[in-house]
């Protein structure tokens, strides 16, 4: 007989999850949505607290077993206050902290006289870095912590002291409404009145975005238009960066082959992704990189950068071709042979495609989160507790 989960209590500690764009911000909705889902089949109830959102969420997302999901704006003050009250109405079996900083809130759910278990994902730079002896704390006293990638997990276990074998690998997913098509080509059809390949780039473009690599992107131009021709080098996303990065561009005299998209909706994305030839982001700090999975969702070719979560993604030589961020001359050969070699493309693209649906879907995501929330609320897990 199953194990039964009916009013179970489930309490997710997000950093943000409908601010602004972002990877930890599509993570959040997905893990969101899926354990809203979980909860509605099993007859639990999952609630939320987010620090950073400060309007309601899209309900595409948040539906099904929700019982709250308390926005802050920003507020700490407000977010502590969500939490606090939250714990205050109801015991909790489960608290699930989404970034290390969250984490040693839960451990206040402990400090209500009933064992609960609790749970930190680390996601990224985060915790590539020293921790506060309380985030230290926090994880080693936690039940679980869920890594999103092989070099995430290897960066944990160094500056925050945890066992590998405590972490439980936990990949990134594409969006849920993110729909992978069938007919799907790495060939591209470039804007019309050109006959240029079109690379393509999105990501957010603050200050402290620089890691990303477009600045990279525009130094590998000359050498790429030198072998291939013109090229037609589109940027999709906003950021106060954009000035510098034009100024780059004009400097080393590219800009004509740069266009800067702006921020686009969803259907005007998913075209940018249908016509290009290729994706690039050479980023140096990329906790996962869910725009990789979005171009696989199109059989692209994608360049990478041989850093951070990135090689969890792109299998080097066989879906795109990683390489490292200062390395401007080798991103210019690597774009040179994908755009030269459209049978490699093609090949790179169906491979991408192919690793997307066996191990980066929605539904993969909501089956590990299954088997992690069915681990960690089982009845054994409960007795194991009680023994200690």
């Amino acid at each position: 007989m199953g194990q039964d989960f009916s009013n179970k209590r489930i309490l997710l500690l997000l950093p943000e999850a409908f601010g602004r764009p972002g990877g930890i911000q599509m993570f959040c909705r997905a893990l969101s949505m899926a354990a809203g889902r979980w909860a509605k089949r099993e007859g639990a109830s999952v609630s939320a607290v987010v620090l950073n959102d400060g309007s309601e969420p899209d309900a595409r997302y948040v539906n099904g077993g929700f019982d709250c999901f308390a926005h802050a704006g920003r507020s700490k003050t407000k977010f502590v206050g969500n939490y606090l009250r939250l714990l205050t109405g109801a015991r909790y079996d489960l608290v699930v902290s989404a970034h290390v900083s969250l984490a040693p809130l839960a451990l206040l759910a402990r400090a209500r006289g009933r064992r609960v278990r609790t749970a930190v994902i680390a996601y990224g730079v985060e915790v590539w870095r020293p921790l506060s002896a309380a985030q230290r704390a926090a994880l080693r006293r936690a039940d679980a912590v869920l890594s999103i990638s092989d070099y995430t997990s290897e960066e944990l276990s160094k500056w925050g002291g945890v066992e590998a074998g405590k972490i439980r690998l936990f990949p990134c997913t594409l969006d849920p409404f993110w729909e992978v098509e069938e007919t799907a080509s790495a060939a591209g059809a470039p804007p019309a009145g050109s006959h240029a390949p079109v690379i393509l780039s999105v990501v957010r473009m603050e200050k402290e975005d620089r890691y990303k690599g477009i600045d990279s992107v525009i130094e590998s131009l000359p050498m790429v238009v030198r072998e291939m021709g013109a090229v037609d080098y589109r940027v999709v996303g906003r950021g106060a960066d954009v000035p510098r990065l034009k100024a780059l561009a004009d400097r080393l005299g590219v800009a004509r082959y740069v266009t800067f998209a702006g921020g686009l909706g969803d259907l005007e994305l998913r075209d940018e992704y249908r016509r290009c030839s290729l994706f690039v982001m050479p980023s140096e700090k990329e906790g996962f990189g869910i725009v990789f999975l979005e171009a696989m969702a199109y059989g692209k070719a994608v360049v990478g950068g041989a850093h951070g979560g990135t090689p969890s993604v792109v299998a080097d030589g066989l879906t795109g071709l990683l390489v490292k961020r200062s390395d401007t001359a080798g991103l210019a050969l690597a774009l040179v042979r994908l755009l030269g070699d459209s049978s490699l493309r093609e090949r790179m693209g169906r491979a991408g495609r192919e690793r997307l649906l066996a191990e980066f879907t929605f539904d993969k995501f909501e089956s590990n989160l299954d088997e992690f929330l069915r681990s960690s609320l089982s009845q054994k897990a409960h007795k194991a507790d009680l023994a200690h």
